[in-house]
C-alpha cells in the first residue's frame, strides 16, 4: 500500500520573558505552537498594585482600553499604560515580521486597571501582562465578547512570532478582578500562558464556554485549528479538539479527538471503523458477502490482503493462486488516512502515551502500537515526526 511523502512537524516552546530570542525563533521556524513559562512581577508592576487613578487620567495616559464584562455581565473598561513608555518609527534596519518601515512602535511595562461602569477611578491590577511592546500601526490584540450566558469577555494581547503567527495571552475579568488564563492540555495540565493564532480573523467563540483558533502552520501547507473549553474557576482555557485543514474557512464537523475516539471504540470491538459489519475473525466468504469483490488481492508481509480503496481486509494466511485458505482468518483490519491529515502529536494527545513506538525494519516507516486487553491499535507514518497515514486494527 503506497502512501504519500509528508512534510515534517516540530512542536516549539518560546519564553516570553525573553521577547529577542521569541523573535529569533520566530524568524527561523513556520509554525511556533506553544508555550510560555511564568514570568516574575516587574518591581514596579508590583508596587502598583492597588493604586487608584482618576478616571480622566487613566484615559489619557492609556494606549490601549478595552470594554469588558465580567462573568456576572457586569461592564468594565480594562486601561493598559505604561510610565517608561517609548515610541519608536520603524526603519528599514528594525523591520521584521512585527513591524514593516513606518510601522509605529510603543514599547514598555504595560500594566493594567480596570474601571467599573458607573466610577469614577479605577484600580491598578496585581498581574503581570507579559506585554512590552505593541504595534500601533496595526494593533491586533483584541477582545472576543462572550456568548451572553457563562462566558465572559475575554481579552487576548497578540504579538508578532512570524509573517503569519502571533503568539496571544488570555485575560478575563471575574469578582471584579483581572486575571491570565492558562492553556492546558486535555487533561488539564498547564503548557504556560500563550497559543499560536494567525494574525487577523485568529478566532471565534463556539458554544458551551469553546473558543477556537486558527493558524496557518507552513511545515504542513494547511491550516490548524485549535477548540479551547473555559473553566473559569480554575482560570484555565482547557484544549478539547484541533484538526487540520487545507481551507482557512472555519471547520465544521468532527476534530481528530472525536475521530480518534471513534477509531478506539472501533478496536475495541475489532471492527473495520467505516464498516462495522467487518470484523476480526471472519471468513473471506463473509467479507465478500459484505464488501463484495476486492478492487486489489496481494499478499503482505503476514498474509493476503483485500483491498476496498482505503480499507483494507488482512488475513492470518497467504493467497494461494489468487484464492484465501478456507481455514483463513481475517487477523487485520486497515484504514488509509486518505484526505485526512494527523499528526503523531494529535494522537498521543487524545489516546495517551502508546505502548510501544518503534522504526519499522519489515514493513518500513514508523508504527505506534496502542493495546486494551486483547485489542490492538496500530498507527503508521512514513518517517519521524510525519503524518500518520494508515491505522491498523488487530
Amino acid at each position: 500500500m503506497k502512501t504519500d511523502r509528508k512534510a515534517s512537524y516540530a512542536l516549539y516552546s518560546t519564553d516570553s520573558k525573553n521577547q529577542k530570542s521569541t523573535r529569533g525563533l520566530a524568524l527561523l521556524l513556520s509554525l511556533i505552537l506553544v508555550l510560555s513559562t511564568a514570568a516574575f512581577w516587574p518591581a514596579g508592576q508590583a508596587e502598583a498594585a492597588g493604586t487608584t487613578i482618576d478616571a480622566t487620567k487613566l484615559k489619557s495616559i492609556s494606549r490601549l482600553y478595552f470594554p469588558m464584562r465580567d462573568e456576572k455581565k457586569q461592564l468594565y473598561t480594562l486601561y493598559l499604560f505604561a510610565t517608561d513608555e517609548k515610541k519608536t518609527l520603524t526603519t528599514q534596519e528594525g523591520a521584521w515580521a512585527g513591524a514593516n518601515v513606518g510601522d509605529v512602535v510603543y514599547s514598555g511595562t504595560y500594566r493594567a486597571a480596570l474601571l467599573k461602569h458607573g466610577q469614577k477611578t479605577g484600580s491598578v491590577q496585581n498581574i503581570n501582562l507579559n506585554f512590552d511592546f505593541f504595534n500601533a500601526t496595526r494593533n491586533e490584540s483584541f477582545r472576543l465578547p462572550g456568548d451572553g450566558k457563562n462566558r465572559p469577555d475575554l481579552l487576548f494581547l497578540s504579538e508578532a512570532a512570524s509573517s503569519n503567527v502571533n503568539l496571544i495571552r488570555g485575560f478575563a475579568i471575574t469578582g471584579g478582578t483581572l486575571h491570565s488564563l492558562s492553556i492546558a492540555d486535555g487533561n488539564g495540565k498547564v503548557w504556560g500562558k500563550e497559543t499560536a493564532a494567525a494574525q487577523k480573523n485568529a478566532m471565534r467563540g463556539l458554544s458551551g464556554d469553546r473558543i477556537q483558533t486558527r493558524v496557518y502552520d507552513n511545515s504542513s501547507g494547511r491550516y490548524r485549528f485549535d477548540i479551547y473549553k473555559l473553566d473559569l474557576k480554575q482560570l484555565k482555557l482547557r484544549h478539547i479538539d484541533d484538526l487540520y485543514a487545507p481551507s482557512n474557512a472555519w471547520p465544521t464537523g468532527q476534530g481528530s479527538h472525536a475521530l480518534l475516539d471513534s477509531i478506539k471504540q472501533s478496536a475495541l470491538k475489532h471492527v473495520l471503523r467505516d464498516k462495522p459489519q467487518v470484523k476480526i475473525g471472519m471468513t473471506e466468504k463473509q467479507v465478500r458477502s459484505i464488501m463484495g469483490s476486492p478492487k486489489t488481492v496481494e499478499n503482505g508481509e503476514w498474509g493476503g490482503y483485500f483491498g476496498y480503496g482505503n480499507l483494507w481486509v488482512g488475513f492470518n494466511d497467504y493467497m494461494n493462486q489468487g484464492k484465501i485458505p478456507a481455514h483463513a482468518r481475517v487477523g487485520e483490519l486497515t484504514t488509509q488516512l486518505n484526505g485526512t491529515f494527523m499528526r503523531t502529536h494529535q494522537v498521543k494527545e487524545w489516546l495517551g502515551a502508546p505502548k510501544e513506538e518503534y522504526e519499522d525494519d519489515l514493513e518500513g516507516g514508523y508504527a505506534m502500537i496502542y493495546r486494551w486487553n486483547n485489542a490492538s491499535l496500530v498507527f503508521r507514518y512514513e518517517y519521524d515526526g510525519g503524518p500518520i497515514h494508515s491505522f491498523s486494527i488487530h
